[in-house]
């Protein structure tokens, strides 16, 4: 019975396991119960010939592979096989991390390799579904990036990792994102909805025109020296710069240098010339230590400027990453622009500023 608890399986399945006659367990149960049976016997080595068979055919992801490698990990810990345990470990959690297998009735001792095994092996899942997630929103599929970090957050909140502060930036990460992707699902599921409402119905027709009412109404001119309205060319394209940051060092304010502002070529327009900075401060980026320093971020911040050269609306498009998403907003208020024109006259546009966040790189 001492035996029993210590491997961490029922009186029951022990029982059964004894009830085979002696030689006869792999060919009577050639699957994963015969192989459970064998380890609860003491018979490391043909338990792992039977796991191995499964693992064979079995796959690299899932339950059933991870359950299996999680035997296999058993048997070679029994056996002392230390650096094959670690990797069957490290093959149990690749297969399906989101699966915590039981070590409750396992050794202290063997229960803290695995424990300890899983601690270290997370995080990199985890960085990499954040990375997958990210690509996921960027082509605009946010339903199966936010599943991706909303994994990432429950994958971080397991009671060896929730709290550890080389986690804490990319737990911010992700529960950010999955609010972001989130409640772009929402959004487009209330469009969808609204263009499945039945339409308005038509609007009746106009009495038929008088003589007085078929007289041409005489054309408004526009602003002095400018051509009516319906004479004056489309509204402008929006004008496109791109900003580059990165490695924590603070951008140069001024507009001309290029490594924070470079103009790219927008759709012409006779007579339009694109607002031009007079001061546009990107906020400062200084990556996280660790792996998460190693990520970049892209996105981008779509301005309204008046005839004024003010910016009147700033709105991420798309989201850099959410909490520097914020101070670029709250930066955007503050820049300053020469206003676009129109056959010299100032005029109201739109400018699409992206931004660029560079991985912590060398000794940075």
């Amino acid at each position: 019975m001492k035996h029993v608890k210590r491997c961490g399986f029922s009186a029951a399945l022990l029982a059964a396991g004894l009830a085979l006659a002696p030689g006869t367990a792999v060919r009577a149960q050639d699957d994963l119960g015969g192989a459970k049976t064998l380890y609860v016997n003491a018979s490391y080595d043909e338990a792992l010939a039977v796991l191995d068979k499964q693992a064979a055919t079995a796959g690299t992801s899932g339950p059933k592979a991870s359950e299996i490698h999680h035997y296999r990990a058993l048997c070679f810990i029994a056996l002392g096989r230390m650096a094959d345990a670690d990797q069957a470990i490290a093959a149990s959690v690749s297969a399906d991390p989101f699966t915590v297998q039981d070590t409750s009735e396992l050794a202290p001792r063997v229960a803290s390799v695995f424990n300890a095994a899983r601690a270290r092996l997370i995080p990199e899942v985890a960085r990499a579904a954040l990375a997958e997630g990210r690509q996921l929103m960027q082509k605009g599929d946010a339903a199966a990036a936010n599943r991706r970090f909303e994994a990432v957050t429950k994958l971080l909140s397991e009671p060896g990792l929730a709290g550890r502060a080389d986690l804490n930036d990319l737990a911010l990460a992700a529960t950010a994102f999955a609010e972001l992707t989130k409640a772009q699902v929402a959004a487009a599921t209330a469009a969808a909805a609204a263009a499945a409402a039945p339409a308005a119905p038509p609007p009746q027709p106009n009495p038929p025109a008088t003589a007085a009412s078929t007289q041409p109404a005489p054309t408004p001119s526009g602003p002095a020296g400018t051509p009516p309205a319906a004479a004056r060319p489309p509204t402008p394209a929006a004008s496109t710069a791109r900003a580059t940051t990165g490695g924590g060092a603070q951008p140069p304010p001024a507009p001309r240098s290029s490594s924070v502002t470079l103009q790219r070529p927008v759709t012409p327009v006779p007579g339009f010339i694109p607002a031009a900075p007079i001061a546009q401060t990107i906020p400062p980026w200084q990556p996280a230590s660790g792996a998460f320093g190693q990520m970049g971020f892209t996105g981008a911040v779509r301005l309204s400027i008046d005839a004024t050269g003010k910016v009147t609306r700033a709105v991420m498009d798309p989201s850099v990453y959410p909490p520097y998403d914020r101070l670029v907003l709250a930066a955007a208020r503050d820049w300053v622009y020469r206003p676009a024109t129109l056959d010299g006259q100032p005029v109201a546009s739109e400018r699409l500023v992206e931004i660029v966040l560079r991985p912590r790189t060398g000794g940075q």
